[in-house]
């Protein structure tokens, strides 16, 4: 639960009662004892090696990994995949209802972070502090909502070329519980809860610093108390079929935190107790801690090729990066995920496409003012902002104009180039949208846009380090619209005529017209404020 009262949803009137009766701001004692607590690494994937201060993501090997950025130093943890029992196991006395029933998780390999995100961390890739318990930077940052770890889990990546994110739920619980070392412990690393946690009956209502408790069996810190942590699932009930890799629920609005913290009592603080709220909410009492899986390729990926054959060009100034796309087969149209599609999404059929190159992001208002020597777009006041206010034609024109500063032959992709590359090209995972199952992660739309577009790459790319193929404006492509056929096709264009040219990707929409299947169309003379483009070549 959120707070010693309730697991209501009523999270936030709760704590605002709370806050009365918090007197001191300061945080803990300013120790550096936990520079002798880790002074070696630990290993979770049975090998014995050390730290890898490496930035890149190798094969996973047990070994755990420190990366830098602007100067603040943070490990990830390496965790071995396994099965385990989540939820109500017998040593989780006290345990709520919505912990049953229990269930068989298998997780694959993965990285968990050491500690909580400090503020130290926090305002190294942000540039200020949102905490409400200041004066030690090693404290973890508190105040953050849902949405607010999104952006800084986006700063972070752009910073580090990782792909870092929330952990799953049940990462978490796995993690917490010691994941293949793990003892069966009721809170994380101890069944005496003061060994290894900030809780109500220690923490003088406040924050400590990061790492002054005793760690759990993989050397995490704090999975019980200090901060409640902040899961990247929607919150929903458990079922007792077994799971692989599971990712929570595909429509509450809720998002899952775990941990409990500093102003809960012993039993919100175990490895199995379940918090929720909503995604907009702050509070003293909210933090996070970030994951990542090993086979997660960098944001500047591209395809089974390496980040060597993307390529970099300058138009006045103006940089841009081309995605190198390695051609294959795949199933075009509504195929089984993609649930709640149209009629014009069917009959699936076979495309083989060729080796090609796609735009990382859509075209910004930065490069089409750069080739152009203006602004067509509605939303301005960022120059990293996808233009629109563009018609199709409008797009041949600024594309006629880029080759002959480039000496390239940018077109628009074709239809069949932009799915195939929207669902990961040869890596795809089979994803309702362009990046993930969850919608939030990848795309700016009307649930979450406040009716304005976004400056691109502040959502999460897909397979391929491509960003913003679901949402944020809506794409043109080259080809005319029309039904789809049954036969298997190779490199196709669309019909030879039409009156309509394909657009693909959403924008101010609901979540459905964002998945990776969903195709629109309009007259090639139209321009709207949700219509931008993306290039190929």
């Amino acid at each position: 639960m959120f707070n010693s009262f309730s697991k209501s949803i009523l999270f936030a009137p709760l704590l605002s009662l709370l806050l009365v009766g918090v007197l001191v701001v300061s945080c803990g004692d300013d120790d550096n004892d936990e520079d002798a607590q880790t002074s070696s690494s630990n290993q979770n994937g049975g090998n014995g090696s050390s730290d890898n201060g490496n930035g890149g993501t190798p094969a996973f090997d047990g070994k755990d990994k420190v990366f830098t950025v602007n100067g603040v130093s943070f490990k990830m943890i390496a965790v071995k995949g396994g099965t385990f029992t989540m939820g109500a196991t017998s040593e989780q006395t006290g345990a709520d209802s919505d912990e049953s029933p229990t269930h068989s998780v298998t997780l694959s390999d993965y990285y968990i972070g050491e500690t909580e995100v400090t503020q130290e961390l926090w305002s190294a890739v942000m540039g200020s502090n949102p905490s409400y318990f200041t004066g030690n930077m090693r404290c973890p940052v508190e105040e953050v909502s849902w949405d607010d770890c999104q952006t800084f889990i986006s700063r972070l990546n752009e910073l580090t070329g990782e792909t870092f994110r929330l952990p799953t739920e049940a990462q978490w619980e796995y993690a917490a519980r010691g994941g293949n070392k793990s003892k069966g412990y009721t809170y994380s690393g101890s069944n005496e809860i003061d060994e290894v946690a900030w809780y109500d009956d220690n923490s003088d209502e406040m924050t400590y610093h990061v790492k002054t408790k005793a760690p759990n069996e993989l050397g995490i810190y704090d999975m019980s108390g200090n901060v409640w942590e902040w899961c990247s699932d929607r919150h929903g009930p458990y079922s007792s079929a077994a799971q692989t890799d599971p990712t929570g629920s595909a429509t509450s609005y809720y998002r899952v935190a775990r941990g409990g913290s500093w102003n809960n009592v012993a039993t919100g603080c175990r490895v199995a107790n379940r918090g929720y709220c909503a995604p907009t909410i702050t509070d003293f009492s909210l933090g996070l801690r970030l994951a990542y899986n090993y086979d997660e390729t960098p944001p500047t990926g591209g395809g089974s090729v390496n980040d060597e054959q993307n390529k970099v060009y300058t138009a006045n100034g103006v940089s841009f990066k081309m995605i190198a796309v390695k051609g294959g087969t795949f199933t075009m149209g509504a195929t089984s995920e993609q649930t709640g599609a149209r009629s014009n999404e069917s009959p699936t059929h076979s495309v083989t496409l060729s080796d090609y190159y796609i735009g990382e992001t859509e075209v910004t208002q930065g490069l089409w003012i750069a080739v152009m020597g203006s602004n067509p777009s509605n939303f301005t006041g960022d120059m990293q902002r996808p233009v629109e206010q563009i018609s199709w034609n409008a797009c041949q024109t600024f594309i006629s104009r880029l080759n002959e500063l480039t000496g390239e032959t940018f077109h628009l992709p074709t239809e069949a180039q932009w799915e195939y590359a929207a669902r990961g090209g040869n890596q795809s995972k089979g994803y309702t949208y362009s990046g993930s199952n969850e919608i939030d992660e990848v795309a700016w739309y009307r649930d979450n846009s406040d009716t304005t577009t976004h400056p691109v790459q502040t959502k999460a790319p897909n397979e391929l380090g491509i960003y913003d193929m679901s949402g944020n404006v809506w794409e043109w492509c080259s080809d005319w619209y029309g039904d789809y056929s049954s036969a298997a096709q190779t490199d196709p264009t669309g019909p030879a005529t039409g009156s309509s040219r394909v657009a693909r990707g959403g924008w101010y929409n609901d979540a459905a017209s964002c998945r990776v299947a969903y195709r629109n169309y309009g007259k090639p003379t139209t321009s709207s404020r949700i219509l931008g483009l993306r290039l190929a070549y």
